[in-house]
């Protein structure tokens, strides 16, 4: 047998302890930028785009997620549009819309490092709206309802943009415009400067949803919505990414100190499971029990609780007379204290010890009293065990 904790108490130790070594490896193995929801057609949250792409697709507009590189779709479009050109050439084909809601406001040298593919998309023919341009705050309101060509639009941002010549803008106040359009390249795409404005807080607000769809459907053709920006992924993309689904490509793509952790991780919960040390399982010794010693103490316990003082003092003093009476040679019958103790200081050599004050003693008050007759007790018990032995054959 092994020493185990009672089960409620190992059980709570071993939750706690395996609860330290989950956020540890949470914190160590944490990505440093995590996969935000915000702007996401998936999302039914405040932030999220799922009210607005449900009423695309209940106005019949043919709309899509794409969960793979952009660059795969610039690649698919263009394959479609070369297998479709007529013998004169004729590329009249209707541009494709992508619309990308950044997760947050990021600026222009952050959104050149998140949307790489702007220009190249731009360039196939194609148009782009992007919602959450980072810009300059102005004066103006936080939060204000403007007008536009699709409704009141309410707004909850101060950031607006400083429009340059022969550039159309949507919607604008005296600071400055929230949505314009801007040149990248040879093409143009049209700029939000807030993230929110379709978003799923802006049920109540129609000009909101009616904007941004009028924004995405003005020159007709599929409109695709970037999910692989919010971190979705689909099989093929997935696949790419990590080389498939084997343990080998898995190891290989897996930094070394997360499999340190993670291993560490696993041994130390096997062992407080199993509640082993590294070592064989060594058997402990039964303790010896003494069922007459154990019988002492808890009589004793039970005397010492009830206050039952006169009948450890009868007792002991009763048995201490026929032990000293037996090592003077008095026999087993108890004798008057007054021949016992002329006995005593013939064969004893101390005639000074009073055995009346000894075997026969007012009943002790209190624990300290006890004690120090005890004590008295023990010393007399000690001058009778010498006794009997000179006085022995």
């Amino acid at each position: 047998m092994t020493r185990s904790l009672p089960f409620n108490r190992r059980t709570l130790i071993l939750a706690l302890l395996a609860l330290a070594l989950l956020l540890g490896l949470m914190l160590v193995t944490a990505p440093a930028t995590s996969r935000s929801d915000s702007g996401s057609t998936w999302h039914r949250g405040p932030a999220g785009y799922s009210a607005w792409y449900e009423s695309l697709e209940q106005q019949g507009v043919t709309v899509q997620r794409w969960q793979r590189p952009v660059d795969d779709l610039i690649e698919q479009l263009g394959e479609a549009e070369e297998a479709t050109v007529t013998l004169i050439q004729d590329r009249s084909a209707t541009p494709e819309t992508l619309v990308a809601v950044l997760p947050g406001f990021i600026d222009e040298p952050g959104l050149s490092a998140l949307l790489p593919w702007i220009p190249d998309w731009i360039e196939a023919g194609h148009r782009l709206v992007v919602l959450g341009v980072k810009l300059p705050a102005t004066a103006a309101p936080f939060s204000q309802t403007l007008t536009s060509e699709a409704g009141p639009v309410k707004i909850d941002t101060r950031r607006r943009y400083s429009q340059g010549p022969n550039q159309g803008v949507a919607l604008e106040d005296e600071y400055g415009a929230v949505v314009w359009q801007q040149v990248f390249g040879a093409g143009q795409a049209t700029m939000v400067a807030t993230p929110h404005l379709a978003a799923n807080a802006y049920m109540n607000e129609p000009g909101n949803f009616a904007l941004l769809t009028e924004l995405v459907t003005s020159t007709g053709g599929r409109v695709w919505v970037d999910e692989y920006l919010h971190g979705y992924r689909d099989q093929e993309a997935i696949a790419a990414e990590v080389g498939g689904d084997s343990w080998l490509n898995y190891l290989a793509r897996t930094p070394l100190l997360i499999l340190a952790v993670q291993a560490l991780a696993v041994t130390l919960l096997a062992l407080l499971a199993l509640n082993r040390r590294l070592g064989q399982q060594q058997t402990l010794p039964a303790p010896h029990v003494d069922n007459s010693r154990a019988y002492i103490q808890a009589l004793a316990g039970v005397l010492h609780k009830a206050g039952s003082c006169d009948f450890v003092v009868q007792t002991l003093s009763q048995a201490e007379r026929l032990r000293l009476q037996k090592a003077l040679g008095l026999g087993n019958t108890l004798l008057p204290i007054a021949q016992l103790q002329a006995a005593w200081n013939e064969q004893s050599g101390r005639p000074g010890t009073n055995l009346a004050a000894m075997l026969n003693p007012p009943i002790p008050q209190g624990d300290r009293p006890l004690r120090d007759w005890l004590k008295q007790l023990q010393s007399l018990h000690h001058s009778g065990n010498t006794t009997g032995d000179t006085s022995g054959p």
